[in-house]
Order: C-alpha cells, then sequence, then structure tokens
C-alpha cells in the first residue's frame, strides 16, 4: 500500500559553510547585544550619579575653581 501515501524525499543536511556563516552571525549579534546593554548601563549610572558635569553646574559658585575651604588649620 506504498503507492497511496507517497514519502516525502529527506531534507538535505545544511551546508556547513552556511552553518558557520550563521553562527558567527548570531555571535556578532549576541555581541553587539551585550555592548548596547552595557552602553545603556553606563548611561543609567551616569545619570544616577550626576558625573562630571554636575560638578561643573552653574547653580554652584565658582564651579570651575572648586572648593577651597579645607577643615582644620592651614
Amino acid at each position: 500500500m506504498g503507492f497511496l501515501s507517497p514519502r516525502a524525499p529527506s531534507m538535505p543536511k545544511p551546508d556547513p559553510e552556511l552553518a558557520a556563516a550563521q553562527k558567527k552571525q548570531e555571535e556578532r549579534l549576541a555581541a553587539q547585544e551585550r555592548d548596547e546593554m552595557m552602553q545603556l548601563s553606563a548611561r543609567q549610572r551616569a545619570m544616577g550619579r550626576g558625573g562630571y558635569r554636575q560638578l561643573l553646574s552653574p547653580v554652584r559658585a565658582n564651579a570651575e575653581k572648586g572648593v577651597q575651604e579645607t577643615l582644620g588649620k592651614s
């Protein structure tokens, strides 16, 4: 009764060169995602802490000169 249900041809194995290229591309995309996540994390850390720009804020008097007062006798 094999003539009633035709067999589908077996799928050929993927080309090893194509599989290697696909693997390289997946690794590249994973590295790119990792870099983007690190940049986002760094940006969020900088916003939370203020960074160098906050030290030079126009709100501070003499921002570029810094703090000149010291504790104790000098």
